[in-house]
């Protein structure tokens, strides 16, 4: 019972305020981004984390840095956030005098080089455009975009299922690359055969989080004539990159991901095969022209321009 109490007192503030000093990692910065003072943004932090009984920030010489329990709840915090913000808008829209917005949900890692310049260039265009930026799972971008709480989603794998219930439009190809430690066998080589990682432990992004991506690390192991062992299945990127840091396996992902910081780990490039994964925007069949269409086209603009 107790803990029901502890979330209930927890606020969509804090949650906001959290998320800020997590995307920056610094509380500084966070607490000008909010318009807040540091010592308020700190306060309100604390509360957080005393209220969940849980540290979500180690705090190492002035700098905040997430805990793993920090990772794992900035997945949940940005979909609660989302959700309170389109049901907020879609009620303006539909009984109050709201103008209309397009809701583009993506994943962290393509908020700079896509997402970024493709919204800068539509407002570019025109002021008027009305754009919301959600970044949220894979999973939370097809559950949101199955209930009509996103218009757009940048996605990855997506089932056979979902393929048909969907439109999608290919915006970028990224090959693949070997995740390894920086102490592993093969981590001098500029590119290694991936049969080369036959028989080693295997770290995958979950698929609770990710769908599809266990099948896909299968079925690209299984062309090279064997079955990964995977050990172990991640909620985030970064936790993955972390996994693989500390020794808990060998991944496979896009090499676009080395952009992310990963001390204790290094890309290989893989010779054989020659494996690419799809970014695609995906959306509704009955999604309408005007604002979507040109977000559309400038995603894939800036995709190309990887």
């Amino acid at each position: 019972m107790q803990l029901g109490y502890d979330l209930l007192r927890m606020e969509f503030h804090q949650l906001r305020y959290f998320i800020a000093a997590a995307e920056e990692l610094s509380v500084t910065a966070a607490a000008k981004r909010l318009h807040l003072s540091q010592p308020a943004l700190s306060r309100q932090i604390q509360s957080l984390e005393e209220e969940l009984g849980i540290a979500l920030f180690d705090r190492i010489k002035k700098r905040i840095h997430l805990t793993d329990a920090g990772r794992f709840f900035l997945i949940r915090a940005r979909q609660i956030v989302c959700d309170a913000d389109t049901s907020v808008q879609l009620l303006q829209e539909q009984f109050g005098e709201a103008k209309p917005k397009t809701r583009l949900g993506f994943i962290s890692i393509f908020l700079d080089d896509i997402v970024a310049p493709a919204v800068k260039a539509v407002r570019k265009q025109s002021h008027n455009l009305e754009i919301s930026l959600h970044e949220l799972s894979p999973k939370a971008q097809l559950d949101r975009l199955r209930d009509d709480q996103l218009d757009l989603a940048l996605l990855g794998n997506l089932s056979d299922e979902d393929r048909t219930r969907y439109e999608m439009k290919c915006i970028m190809r990224s090959p693949m690359a070997a995740v390894l430690p920086d102490d592993h066998r093969l981590a001098k080589r500029k590119q290694i055969v991936l049969s080369e990682l036959r028989g080693e432990p295997f770290v995958s992004l979950s698929d609770t989080i990710f769908p599809g991506r266990r099948q896909f690390l299968r079925s690209v192991c299984q062309s090279q004539g064997f079955e990964p062992n995977i050990v172990e299945e991640s909620d985030s990127l970064s936790l993955l990159l972390g996994a693989v840091s500390t020794g808990g396996g060998v991944a496979i992902l896009p090499a676009h991901s080395q952009k992310l910081p990963h001390a204790g780990s290094v890309f290989v490039h893989l010779k054989t095969p020659v494996i690419y994964a799809e970014v695609l925007a995906v959306y509704k069949p009955t999604q309408q022209a005007g604002t979507f269409t040109r977000l559309l086209i400038e995603l894939e603009k800036a995709a190309g321009a990887i």
